[in-house]
């Protein structure tokens, strides 16, 4: 009777173990994260005086270069001369930008021949020849910036007459075909060449004209954290309390202050700091759960621009983990953006408008 009993024993011990094993399971730990936009003004590189608020800009280029693409010296201006933040003058600005275009060169034209063999069905080696077209060609592009003093501010090369590139043609069976393609195609193909390494010459020169003395409006996506398990019980009140920061955050513009984000996300905010406080222990649940907690009231002080506060929850990370990469990069951001305001006189990345002052 006794050992009819054993497997039945066996199986409830099993079972059990089983199910303890999935509950666990279930209420470890992983952590998942869930975007959030955000808007805001990069702070430039190289900010200006702050007493500057106008700009004036020009182009130098060879009518004779401009002609040829049907693009005009007031459109390059208007389209790529902007710097962003500041009030455009006719004349004399705060700030005069000036962005000198050389001629377009098409260094070489040459023929290439390609040779490949194949065998037929016979086993017979056949060669096809096969001829392309190769353009190498290029345009200098240069910027210089000076200041309403004469003082220059930037003088540098966007692209040399050295910075050549390369424009490959279809291939053709005969040297007469692609003779005949060439002579027809060549005005239209140069102008085409031409256009497009301009437009992108004169995109690079405006990413730079901004990126060291603009203020440009970003619009971005970072990353806050929540329990990555759906069964995990706390699953849910994590994502409710994510996703009030995620709603409130859409709210973010760089034309406007962050008051109404910073009073919608607060009850998260106060759900996190009182969560962290329940995960003292040093086991690897606690500790994901308390960074989790910390992490995402850093990330937003951060980004309500509260910067003692992001470093007090980085600084509460790190004590428990020194080589945790997510704090050091916010610790570095924390400190760039400290720098970078200082250094442009602003208190804010939000609500800049330098030619206001005028």
């Amino acid at each position: 009777m006794l050992s009819s009993q054993i497997p039945v024993m066996r199986t409830f011990i099993a079972v059990a173990l089983t199910c303890v094993a999935e509950l666990v399971s279930a209420q470890s730990v992983t952590i998942d994260n869930v975007p959030a936009h955000v808007e805001y003004f990069r702070i430039p590189d190289q900010p200006l005086d702050p007493s500057f608020t106008t700009y004036s800009a020009d182009i130098d280029v060879p009518f004779s270069q401009l002609g040829k693409t049907g693009i005009t010296k007031s459109s390059l201006i208007d389209q790529y001369l902007v710097l962003d933040g500041y009030k455009k003058v006719n004349s004399k600005g705060d700030v005069e930008i000036t962005a000198t275009i050389g001629d377009f060169t098409v260094w070489s034209e040459s023929t290439n021949t390609h040779r490949t063999k194949t065998k037929d069905k016979n086993g017979k080696e056949i060669e096809k020849v096969s001829y392309n077209l190769e353009v190498k060609y290029s345009l200098p592009i240069s910027l210089q910036v000076y200041d309403k003093n004469g003082f220059m501010l930037a003088d540098q090369y966007i692209s040399s007459s050295s910075d050549t590139r390369t424009w490959t043609s279809v291939s053709y069976n005969s040297l007469a075909d692609l003779d005949s393609y060439w002579r027809y195609e060549r005005p239209n193909r140069l102008t085409q060449l031409q256009k497009e390494l301009l437009s992108q010459g004169m995109n690079s020169l405006s990413d730079e004209l901004n990126k060291r003395f603009g203020y440009r409006k970003i619009k971005d996506t970072v990353k806050f954290e929540t329990i990555g398990k759906k069964k995990h019980p706390q699953y849910d009140e994590f994502q409710k309390n994510t996703q009030i920061i995620q709603d409130a955050f859409k709210l973010m513009s760089a034309d406007k202050g962050l008051e109404e984000i910073k009073v919608k996300i607060q009850p998260a905010l106060d759900f996190f700091n009182a969560a962290a406080a329940k995960y003292k222990s040093s086991s690897k649940d606690d500790t994901k759960m308390r960074h989790i907690c910390l992490y995402n009231q850093g990330l937003a002080a951060y980004w309500m621009e509260d910067f003692d506060q992001a470093e007090f929850f980085a600084n509460e990370i790190q004590r428990k983990d020194k080589k945790d990469k997510d704090v050091k990069r916010l610790l570095d951001v924390i400190s760039n953006t400290r720098e970078s305001l200082a250094a442009a006189h602003q208190t804010s990345r939000h609500m800049i408008n330098v030619a206001s002052r005028t």
